[in-house]
C-alpha cells in the first residue's frame, strides 16, 4: 500500500472515531438530561403531593369544626360543608393528574393551581375557622345569658330581703351589654366571610377577601373581650350574692 493510501486510511479511521466520539458523547448528554428531567418531575410531583395531602387534612379538620357548629344556620352549614367537600374532591382528582403527568411543565403548571384556584389557606380555612369561633362566642353568648337570668332572680331576692344590690344590679347590666355586644360582633364577622369566594388569581378580589377576613378577626377579638368583661361582671355579682 502506498504510503499516500496510508495516510488516507488513517485519517478515515481517526475521522470515524471522532464520529463515534462526538455521537457517544451527544447520547451520554441526552440520557443525562433526561435523568434530570426525570428527577425534577419526581420532586415537582411530590411537592405537589404533599401541597394537596395537607389541604385535605385541614379541610376535613374545618369540617369536624362544621359538623359541631350549634347556632350557625343549616344553609351556612350546609354551604360551607359543601365548600369543603367540593374542595377535597378536586384537589384529590388534582393529585390524581399531577401524579400522572409525564412532563416538567405540565406538573409545574398543575402544582400552580393548588394555590391560585383553591385559596385553601388564604380563604377556605380561616373563613371557615372564623364561622367556628363566631358559634362559639354565640354559644358563650347563650349560656352567659341564661345564667343572667337566674342571677337576676338571685338580685331581686337579695333586694326583697333588705340588701343593698345597686351594685350588684349595675353588673348585672354591663354583663347584658357586653354579652349583647359580643353577640353583636360575632354575627357581624360570620356574615362578612361567608359569602367569600376565591379571587382565582384577581388581584382585587384577593385584596378585598383580606379585608374581610381581618375586620372578622378584628371583630372576634371585641366579642372575646366583651366575654371577658361579661365574665368579670358574674364573678362580682356571685362574690355580692354570698
Amino acid at each position: 500500500m502506498k504510503k499516500t493510501t496510508l495516510i488516507k486510511y488513517a485519517t478515515g479511521i481517526a475521522s470515524l472515531a471522532m464520529v463515534f466520539t462526538f455521537a457517544g458523547s451527544a447520547f451520554a448528554a441526552s440520557g443525562t438530561q433526561t435523568a434530570n428531567q426525570s428527577a425534577a418531575l419526581a420532586r415537582i410531583i411530590a411537592r405537589g403531593d404533599t401541597a394537596i395531602t395537607t389541604r385535605i387534612a385541614a379541610l376535613n379538620t374545618l369540617e369536624t369544626k362544621i359538623q359541631g357548629m350549634k347556632n350557625v344556620s343549616s344553609s351556612e352549614q350546609t354551604t360551607l360543608d359543601t365548600t369543603v367537600q367540593t374542595n377535597i374532591t378536586n384537589l384529590t382528582t388534582l393529585k390524581a393528574k399531577i401524579d400522572a403527568d409525564t412532563d416538567v411543565t405540565t406538573a409545574r403548571a398543575d402544582v400552580k393551581t393548588i394555590t391560585v384556584n383553591y385559596r385553601i389557606y388564604a380563604l377556605v380555612i380561616p373563613q371557615g375557622n372564623i364561622v367556628a369561633a363566631s358559634d362559639r362566642v354565640t354559644t358563650i353568648s347563650g349560656l352567659m345569658t341564661t345564667l343572667g337570668t337566674q342571677l337576676q332572680t338571685k338580685i331581686t331576692a337579695a333586694q326583697t330581703a333588705g340588701k343593698n344590690v345597686t351594685a350588684l344590679q349595675s353588673a348585672l347590666t354591663d354583663m347584658t351589654t357586653q354579652v349583647t355586644n359580643a353577640e353583636s360582633q360575632a354575627q357581624t364577622a360570620q356574615t362578612s366571610v361567608t359569602s367569600l369566594m376565591p379571587d382565582q388569581g384577581n388581584t382585587t378580589i384577593a385584596a378585598s377577601n383580606k379585608t374581610a377576613l381581618v375586620n372578622a378577626r378584628a371583630n372576634l377579638k371585641t366579642a372575646t373581650t366583651d366575654l371577658k368583661t361579661a365574665r368579670q361582671d358574674i364573678q362580682t355579682i356571685v362574690q355580692g350574692l354570698k
